[in-house]
């Protein structure tokens, strides 16, 4: 399908026709869309989270040496420290573009050096979504997504709870055919957000309480899969990097009972 047309359909299609509509372009376009592994072989890798944490993880790294730098959703906005040449510097961003999430410019892309964005699609609805972004950004990157039924099958693993943008992106890189891998700024929600993310989180008992009542995504068990997901990899043979800090936040969250949040926080 041209691209202007699809692009059309998209922001034009009538609220009646729209599950028709959503349904019949994944079905025609979503493998075309995905997020291809192989586009990572031999690559080395760095994922940054979005924790308050990240700047003390990234000291035990060379971060330029990096091949490929992730970030997610408002992380687009907030600087890194190391040896970089750019601050900003996001090579595959992982984004929403809903909720609570900062506005994104074509110009910030380009001064992060944005190549990739991968769309957020938990439901095939979200691909109009989709179709709509790469309009707006295509002079900039190109427009990926990680396939509806892995959201899926993610979910399953998790209780039924929705998976993270920082849940599916290291499932993601887990299972791809990096040379390395290094993930950093990671704590499942327990403590606050790297300065200029969200502001509006500014305790560690704070960032916890609300994801727990809020109940859409699950600390524990996101804690619980990235660690099976890690030693299996690693059992593998996969050259993983985990941060002290997720470490201990991973462990601390394991421990805990999945049906009953916490009282105090002691990590």
């Amino acid at each position: 399908m041209e691209n202007r047309l699809r692009y059309f359909v998209a922001k034009y299609c009538p609220r009646i026709l729209q599950s028709l509509v959503y349904n019949a372009l994944y079905r025609r376009l979503g493998d075309s869309y995905a997020l291809n592994p192989n586009d990572f072989l031999n690559k080395s890798v760095l994922v940054i989270g979005p924790a308050a944490s990240a700047h003390l993880d990234l000291q035990a790294l060379d971060v330029a040496g990096f091949d490929i730098i992730v970030k997610m959703n408002n992380a687009i906005h907030t600087e890194i420290n190391g040896q970089v040449s750019n601050p900003l510097r996001c090579d595959v961003l992982f984004h929403s573009f809903r909720g609570a999430t900062k506005p994104v410019t074509a110009e910030d892309l380009r001064v992060a050096g944005v190549k990739t964005i991968v769309h957020r699609t938990l439901k095939r609805r979200a691909f109009l979504a989709t179709l709509q972004l790469e309009e707006k950004f295509r002079s900039v990157a190109q427009m990926r997504i990680v396939p509806v039924h892995k959201y899926v099958t993610v979910s399953k693993q998790l209780a039924g709870h929705a998976a993270s943008t920082g849940m599916i992106c290291a499932e993601f890189f887990l299972h791809a055919p990096v040379s390395r891998l290094a993930l950093v700024g990671f704590t499942f929600f327990s403590t606050r957000y790297v300065n200029g993310y969200d502001d509006t989180i500014v305790s560690d008992e704070i960032a916890l309480a609300r994801i727990e009542t809020i109940d859409y995504h699950s600390p524990v068990h996101e804690a619980r899969l990235m660690y099976e997901l890690i030693a299996k990899a690693q059992l593998a043979g996969k050259n993983i990097y985990i941060s002290e800090t997720m470490q201990q936040a991973m462990d601390f969250m394991r421990l805990r009972d999945p049906n009953k949040p916490a009282k105090d926080k002691d990590i």
